[in-house]
């Protein structure tokens, strides 16, 4: 499993993020070329989060980190695109 995200993402969340709060994200499984939309908590090093999953960001260009972050999957989110703090829904 290869998943992936978006810098832009990480940075609206950054504040929950480093407080180690669960985050709704939308996310990539690139094994099978999967987006889906997840709760999950995320950390910068695998120390932070040794039972995660690597989760690779990708910048504008879509260029992937050298080093990627750890993300632990709480529970998948039906819609692809999720966003209660917006008000948004696709579905």
């Amino acid at each position: 499993m290869k998943l992936e995200t978006f810098i832009w993402y990480i940075d609206e969340l950054k504040a929950d993020i480093e407080a180690g709060k669960p985050v709704t994200i939308q996310i990539v499984d690139r094994d099978i070329f999967e987006a889906k939309t997840v709760k999950a908590i995320i950390a910068k090093s695998p120390e932070e989060l040794p039972d995660g999953v690597d989760l690779w960001i990708k910048d504008d260009r879509e260029e992937l980190s050298p080093v990627p972050w750890r993300i632990k999957i709480l529970e998948e989110i039906n819609d692809l695109f999720t966003r209660p703090d917006r008000g948004l829904h696709i579905g």
